[in-house]
């Protein structure tokens, strides 16, 4: 389940992050393209799992979860070391890429280390079951998505201009408002699909989902989004930020490894220091 959680669930969870970055970076607003992603890191930290872990505290698997902590990271490690300069590059775009490749394969890897038996068993029946499907029905679930990707461009691009509009209107940098307001508001489907999972029971898909869409943040989102243009990272990036985001992870993953359960206390402390999080950017920008 929580190979599942790190790899699909995630990766669809984390597309409206990607098309709002990327929108924000072709259209020049390169701040709130960075805003977007580590602002989803410390949301999806702080109070997706915050509360997932204060709901319903529970164990984890300890391989799995010490496996795709350590390439989160290695990915935050990386971030850090190509915005060093102060910006990231296309050309640093190339170093995340890779991560994201490997990201992936240690997936695939873990997939058919597990159950590489009932795999080949499964790909038999879908292909029994694919060769039974209409074309009308094929075509139809294309047209969906397709559909569904117009409207989440289209929406990312709505978002966007929305959030320049409010910080021109409150005098803020766009970047707060990526960090918080849009980023609150990419959010949604992962703290929807990780309150899904608890409420049926599967908490390795809510943290798998969480630590997945964390990694894709950054070896993705913000990878993708440097191609267009330079990504500048600021002195509030380095001083607030990206403190706040390690100190989250550190939260999440020490406790959890040590112990192989995410506790409650953990969910509150979260909690409380992604609200500690707002309240600072708050009397930072808007008192």
């Amino acid at each position: 389940e929580l190979i599942l959680g790190a790899t699909i669930v995630s990766f669809a969870t984390t597309l409206p992050e990607l098309t709002v970055s990327l929108v924000a970076s072709i259209d020049g607003h390169t701040t709130m393209s960075l805003g977007n992603s580590i602002g989803s890191i410390i949301c999806n930290t702080g109070l997706v799992l915050g509360l997932v872990a204060f709901i319903s505290p529970f164990k984890v698997d300890k391989d799995m979860f010490f496996s795709k902590s350590v390439l989160l990271l290695i990915s935050v490690v990386l971030l850090i070391i190509v915005g060093i300069d102060g910006s990231i590059t296309k050309y640093d775009s190339i170093v995340l890429i890779i991560m994201l490749g490997i990201y992936m394969f240690t997936n695939y890897k873990s997939v058919m280390g597990k159950s590489n038996r009932k795999l080949n068993n499964n790909r038999n029946n879908i292909t029994k079951n694919f060769t039974k499907s209409k074309l009308s029905e094929v075509m139809k679930i294309g047209i969906t998505f397709t559909i569904g990707l117009i409207m989440m461009v289209v929406g990312s691009k709505l978002l966007v201009d929305s959030g320049v509009e409010i910080a021109g209107f409150l005098g803020i940098p766009q970047g707060i408002v990526s960090l918080t307001v849009i980023a609150l508001g990419t959010s949604l489907p992962e703290l929807v699909s990780s309150l899904t999972a608890i409420k049926k029971k599967h908490h390795a898909i809510s943290v798998g989902n969480i630590l997945g869409a964390n990694i894709l943040n950054i070896v993705s989102v913000t990878a993708f989004s440097a191609i267009p243009n330079d990504i500048p990272i600021l002195s509030q990036n380095i001083r607030i930020d990206f403190p706040f985001m390690i100190g989250l992870l550190i939260i999440l993953i020490l406790p959890t490894i040590k112990k192989n359960k995410l506790y409650r206390a953990q969910g509150i402390l979260m909690l409380f220091t992604y609200i500690i999080y707002i309240v600072t950017l708050y009397f930072m920008y808007i008192v």
